[in-house]
């Protein structure tokens, strides 16, 4: 495309400089499904979901948690924050830590602790594999699990995809250049892979070998964590809206760059897992709280929404908690037993509800 083409683009809006987002329909029409589930458990942080010899259990902060004890009574606590959950065949569990340790409880590998290296230190999900090794989504080679909102507005794609072996800690890398990989589901032969700042899942080969390929694109949202259940059925997380505004300052560089060197980056204009507790915030006039009330299909920085998939990936229906709603940032959710386990951070939450009840 010629450089006046791009100019006429850019100054009429059309074309790649247009700004359009996928419709919350269909599949994902919105509704009130996850307001109305039953929260088990109000905790700092909550962050991810696994089931394990204890039952299913949920990270918050340095701690982990039996989702089925009352108050959700600890299991095992660390010396520094959980950013990554999995449960393991044998009933244990694989935990990764913020500092970029990865540490291994119960079963087989119990006691096992594989060490920080330089290039996992941003780990965001964990799954095990077939043979016995352990999938690892790096989401970021150049900001740690907190700084996921920067990471974003810098615009990068250095994650990674990596399979360890918790007998030798033997590493190798599956993938890289991906933009925040945030979730992993293995198939035979493959790990698909929740790429968040690109709103898609793509398919990886394990082999390391073979393009990498699309699965599902153009997410309304910034997806999360995938989980499988006993139907084989795919349970993916969603934690924070996409929008025109949103993606209107990513193409706005020079904007862009003083709002991360000069603002808070709570008050920055920018996808967030619960928004409407500082006056500092950015809002939209649709977002202002008309007679103390903000409307459900108000213009939204946070939300909540979870999805189900068929085994081939096509969504079938979907969990929304709106603009008004209460189970914002889901991070991760998990189907076990007819229940539908979810964590809302952004809220403070893990909730459940029985899935099978669910409409699309």
């Amino acid at each position: 495309m010629s450089p006046l083409r791009k100019a006429v683009d850019r100054w009429l809006g059309r074309g790649e400089a247009s700004i359009t987002m996928p419709p919350m329909d269909g599949a994902f029409r919105p509704n009130d499904l996850l307001d109305s589930a039953s929260t088990i458990i109000e905790t700092p942080a909550p962050d991810c979901l696994a089931v394990t010899s204890h039952g299913v259990v949920a990270s918050s902060e340095r701690s982990l948690l039996a989702v089925n004890r009352p108050g959700g009574a600890p299991v095992a606590s660390f010396d520094a924050e959980i950013s990554a959950l999995a449960g393991l065949p044998d009933g244990g569990a694989a935990v990764g830590l913020t500092d970029g340790r990865i540490v291994f409880l119960g079963g087989q590998h119990g006691g096992t602790t594989i060490k920080s290296i330089p290039a996992m230190t941003c780990i965001t999900a964990l799954a095990p594999a077939q043979d016995g090794t352990l999938l690892v989504a790096n989401g970021s080679a150049s900001n740690r699990p907190a700084a996921w909102k920067r990471d974003l507005m810098e615009k990068n794609a250095s994650g990674s995809v990596w399979r360890v072996d918790p007998a030798g800690a033997v590493r190798k890398q599956l993938a890289s250049s991906l933009a925040y990989p945030y979730g992993l589901l293995e198939e035979a032969g493959s790990v698909v892979v929740s790429e968040s700042w690109r709103s898609a899942l793509t398919r990886i080969p394990l082999g390391g070998n073979g393009r990498n390929q699309p699965v599902l694109e153009n997410l309304p949202a910034y997806p999360s964590r995938l989980s499988r259940d006993a139907d084989n059925m795919i349970w993916l997380a969603l934690f924070a809206p996409r929008s025109q505004l949103v993606e209107f300052v990513l193409r706005e560089d020079r904007y862009r760059r003083r709002m991360i060197g000069e603002i808070n980056p709570d008050h920055w204009v920018a996808p967030c897992l619960r928004a409407g507790r500082a006056p500092q915030e950015p809002t939209q006039q649709g977002g202002v709280k008309q007679l103390g009330v903000l409307k459900p299909w108000a213009p939204n920085r946070s939300y909540g929404l979870v999805a189900c998939l068929e085994h081939t990936y096509r969504p079938t229906a979907s969990l929304h908690s709106r603009a008004n709603g209460h189970r914002h940032g889901v991070t991760s959710c998990l189907a076990v037993d007819g229940q539908l386990f979810f964590v809302a951070k952004g809220d403070g939450v893990i909730a459940s509800r029985p899935y099978e009840r669910m409409t699309p």
